[in-house]
């Protein structure tokens, strides 16, 4: 992964935003007091270049309606696929039983984009053994050579993990 230019995402970012002590994360705080850090993980969920994206509330403090959370976040993300071509995985958190709720507001968070058009979003949900409901999605610019054989790779992987082996 490249290097993300923290100026860049400072310039349109609504909170400041400060390198973390792990390697592609960042912190900021809203106006609430709600810390978060925003990170890439390499991942290999899909075999092309691709970075599982963690937004954590660290401190564990609500931000309720806040715009500028959301804005803070996607220019994090928008620098991301600036300078990277390559494959984001969302894997909303299930500890809480709240993962169907940060599904949907991700996905509403992603169509209130300005340049949303640049990008593809594939959403999918699994039902693990324990009958919790996993939501999923790969986000990837539309310029990716790897598009088409992302998209096709997560449905994929998406089926395999949803049936069991007979």
């Amino acid at each position: 992964m490249k290097e993300l230019d923290l100026s860049r995402i400072n310039a349109c970012a609504p909170y400041k935003v400060i390198k973390a002590n792990h390697p592609n994360y960042f912190r900021f705080i809203s106006k609430s007091g709600a810390e978060f850090a925003v990170g890439f993980d390499e991942d290999h969920f899909i075999t092309s270049e691709s970075y599982q994206f963690i937004i954590v509330n660290s401190n564990g403090k609500h931000s309720p309606n806040d715009k500028k959370v959301r804005d803070t976040i996607f220019s994090i993300v928008n620098e991301f696929f600036r300078v990277n071509n390559v494959t984001m995985l969302y894997i909303c958190e299930t500890g809480d039983g709240k993962q169907a709720m940060r599904s949907r507001l991700f996905s509403y968070w992603f169509t209130t984009l300005a340049d949303k058009g640049k990008y593809s979003i594939y959403q999918s949900s699994i039902v693990d053994e324990e009958g919790v409901d996993n939501y999923f999605a790969v986000i990837t610019r539309n310029d990716n050579p790897y598009a088409r054989q992302v998209m096709n790779e997560f449905y994929d992987n998406l089926y395999f993990f949803s049936h069991k082996p007979e």
